[in-house]
């Protein structure tokens, strides 16, 4: 079995197709169809079904994706460490954040990094919180942004966000500074789905209560534009909310409710040169340039 194999067989299960895999690659179709074939030869067993819906990995597939990624990441590693003594820095560092983080945090961070080290190729995956845990655990990616705690991954903490309240302009609450849960508890609420309804609704279940959703909404910019519409209310964390606001109230929750947002790694004694680098590089970005945020 080659490295080549394995990498074909990564990217046929990403794309769900020969075709597309042989494009990303750079290879014929054929080719990638008889590596593939090599490969279930060497292994004794089927590791994709082939219909009409695309490719996908089957059970022994599946678990032998885990394998597969996991040695391809120790490949990678190799060359970085190789290249980083004797002073280069190159490699694909792979991230995974969730929304909030991908647009109001994540982009200065890359920009910063990737001028330091330019040699060094960034890929950013955009997930929910479960989705990004996931693909750090299977070393999909090799660093996530995530609220924190997060099972079984290694945490790095980097900021402390808040929850805000967020009305329609004429709403009769629109002026008070602070607001609790059980004012807005009877009052229609878009829940957000990006990662933090579960926060919120404990948040509602810990008064005993229950939140009116009227709709679940993943895009800030979509509920912000029913909430200025008057359709509801809604709670995001600070970390979320879109530099040029509409036309909505903002008021701060009582008492003060925040999540740790961080980084997770599977290993952080073998994250690859780059990957060490980019979490030293995060940390000191947040302390210089995160003033808004309490640092964790």
């Amino acid at each position: 079995m080659t490295l080549l194999q394995f990498q074909v067989y990564v990217t046929v299960i990403e794309t769900k197709s020969f075709t597309k895999a042989s494009e990303h690659l750079g290879l014929t179709q054929s080719a990638v169809s008889q590596t593939i074939s090599s490969l279930e030869s060497a292994l004794g067993v089927t590791l994709l079904h082939r219909s009409r819906n695309g490719i996908t990995p089957t059970r022994i597939g599946e678990r032998m994706l885990q394998h597969v990624r996991e040695i391809l990441r120790r490949s990678t590693l190799m060359k970085q460490e190789a290249s980083a003594s004797i002073g280069l820095e190159i490699g694909t560092l792979r991230i995974g954040s969730i929304p909030s983080t991908a647009a109001n945090l994540l982009p200065g961070i890359i920009a910063s990094f990737k001028s330091q080290f330019p040699g060094v190729e960034i890929a950013l995956f955009e997930g929910n919180a479960g989705e990004v845990s996931e693909w750090v655990l299977h070393s999909v990616v090799d660093v996530g942004f995530l609220p924190l705690p997060a099972e079984g991954v290694r945490e790095v903490p980097l900021v402390q966000d808040s929850l805000r309240v967020f009305l329609p302009p004429n709403h009769p609450l629109r002026d008070e500074e602070l607001i609790r849960i059980e004012q807005i508890a009877n009052e229609p609420f878009i829940m957000p789905k990006a990662g933090y309804d579960r926060m919120i609704r404990q948040l509602f279940a810990a008064e005993g209560l229950v939140p009116q959703v009227q709709f679940e909404v993943r895009d800030t910019a979509t509920i912000m534009a029913l909430v200025q519409g008057g359709i509801g209310v809604t709670l995001l964390p600070e970390m979320a909310i879109p530099a040029s606001l509409p036309n909505v109230a903002t008021s701060r929750l009582q008492p003060e409710t925040t999540r740790t947002i961080g980084l997770g790694v599977r290993c952080l004694q073998t994250i690859s040169p780059a990957g060490a680098e980019f979490i030293c590089h995060a940390k000191e970005y947040v302390k210089k340039n995160c003033p808004s945020f309490v640092n964790a």
